[in-house]
């Protein structure tokens, strides 16, 4: 995905209908730090506005990729659905097919992956009984209040 069509994903996501990309982001680095099927991230960083200065990193949804693979998943099960009970075949592919679309779908929504963030977070940082802070024995991204989408998640960056 271009860095155009990426920042255009940003604004219809994340920003308010009064703002601007600038008034979120001073820096935007054009070249992904990495790319897969589902999303690339790149590094950013904030405004004063959003707590800035402060290096992000910007995990995007390729547009219309959800739709694109859950059809693949779909093409699949019905191809194979037929096939279920064929003894020829070493394995049930059409219940494998309908587990990686149960799957696949927790992939699409970067919310949920926000949640988990905090509440990884929030588990290594307290004490066994739950209640005492302690320090973290590793260093994890924290996702940016305000700034996850479904689509779209802003976490800290963290070098290396």
């Amino acid at each position: 995905m271009s860095a155009e069509l990426a920042k255009a994903v940003i604004v219809k996501e994340l920003l308010n209908r009064d703002e601007k990309f600038e008034d979120v982001f001073t820096e935007f680095d054009d070249i992904p730090l990495g790319a897969a099927s589902v999303a690339q991230v790149h590094r950013a960083v904030l405004s004063e506005k959003y707590g800035g200065p402060r290096e992000v990193a910007i995990k995007i949804q390729r547009p219309s990729i959800e739709s694109k693979l859950m059809s693949d998943i779909a093409n699949l099960k019905a191809i194979t659905k037929p096939l279920k009970e064929a003894d020829a075949l070493p394995l049930d592919y059409y219940t494998v097919f309908v587990e990686l679309e149960k799957q696949l779908a927790d992939e699409f929504d970067f919310v949920a992956e926000a949640v988990a963030m905090d509440r990884i977070y929030n588990t290594i940082t307290r004490s066994p009984d739950g209640i005492t802070p302690v320090d973290s024995p590793v260093v994890t991204p924290r996702p940016v209040p305000g700034l996850v989408s479904k689509r779209v998640l802003v976490m800290d960056y963290l070098q290396g």
